[in-house]
């Protein structure tokens, strides 16, 4: 349906709607749940250590604070300006926005849970979608929510704010942002999940303080007990499989094309010999992967997961979906 837009001489002019900035993947076929794991020991099976890297903005990022601050006075009027979060007085990107964005991305492309939706998963043929709970009559998490935590459970990866290591922040101008809409169905009635495509940032009248194209922040993971499928699992979701890169989506106004960013895995530390390192106060037992020894170790995670943890259709689609075609300029009115 078109759009309508008041005229300068008081009629209404008829305008086509713009494409829309958001692509649907659809959910699995199914949800498989198993036991996750404990936090009371190390497990010989599974691996500890931690993701150090960078986060390189592709567009421009804006993570809210909440706070409206005043900017210049122009024609004696006072601009309001959305500002960016901080922490002490530095610019972040929180460990809870990249946690939530990687999340939604593994949740996507492996047999997961819906987490949070509106759509109600009571329906018979939905209801295995329901977001895990673990209690006492329930000891079963999806591997989201083992890998991230659900209801009752820690989760094994803790994702650390992002401070701002380069790069400028500015004033940029977007056009006013829609009302989130729900869910899509598919033609069986099943909900699916929503992408913001990429593409260039579209220019209006609301102020945005953003970290412009090419910042770069420090990107920092802790992560307890995973299997090699399940790190291989985590790096594709971070767009880093050599045969299916993508790029992640953060921060606000996604519609307008703002928060396409890139990650860059510099180093990771993997704690080889725990026992040692509880047993022994001065014990030294990382084993750092960095050059060909990270590219090594990361292609035999993603080894371990290709016929385990991910689902091949699923990824293929959204990489499909979001993917920047040669010109994707993002909405400037309503869509």
């Amino acid at each position: 349906m078109g759009q309508y837009q008041r005229g300068g001489s008081g009629g209404r002019q008829r305008q086509p709607a713009e494409p829309k900035p958001f692509a649907f993947v659809p959910l699995p076929r199914r949800v498989n749940r198993s036991s996750p794991t404990k936090h009371d020991c190390y497990q010989q099976n599974r691996t500890t250590g931690r993701i150090h890297g960078t986060i390189k903005a592709l567009t421009p990022i804006h993570v809210g604070s909440g706070i409206i601050d005043f900017g210049e006075h122009v024609n004696q009027q006072v601009e309001l300006i959305k500002s960016a979060m901080r922490t002490k007085g530095e610019i972040v990107i929180p460990g809870s926005s990249l946690k939530g964005a990687i999340r939604s991305t593994v949740e996507a492309i492996s047999e997961s849970c819906v987490c949070k939706t509106k759509v109600n998963l009571r329906h018979r043929t939905l209801r295995d979608f329901i977001e895990c709970r673990r209690n006492n009559r329930n000891e079963h998490l999806c591997i989201a929510c083992r890998m991230f935590g659900a209801m009752g459970y820690q989760g094994n990866i803790a994702i650390q704010d992002a401070p701002l290591i380069q790069g400028n922040i500015e004033t940029r101008r977007v056009p006013i942002l829609e009302r989130p809409r729900r869910y899509t169905t598919d033609n069986q009635g099943r909900p699916m999940r929503k992408f913001y495509k990429h593409g260039e940032v579209a220019i209006g009248e609301t102020a945005f303080e953003a970290c412009e194209v090419d910042s770069t922040f420090q990107f920092s993971v802790k992560i307890d007990n995973l299997s090699y499928a399940e790190w291989g699992l985590f790096f594709t979701a971070l767009g880093k499989h050599p045969e299916h890169p993508f790029n992640l989506k953060i921060g606000g106004a996604k519609p307008r094309c703002f928060g396409s960013v890139d990650f860059n895995i510099d180093e990771i530390y993997i704690d080889d010999q725990q026992r040692e390192r509880y047993l022994q106060w001065d014990s030294q037992s990382d084993t750092v992967k960095k050059g060909n020894d990270l590219e090594t170790w990361m292609n035999n995670c993603f080894e371990k997961a290709k016929n385990s943890l991910i689902q091949w259709n699923q990824l293929r689609t959204l990489i499909e979906e979001i993917k920047p075609p040669d010109t994707n300029d993002c909405p400037e009115r309503n869509y």
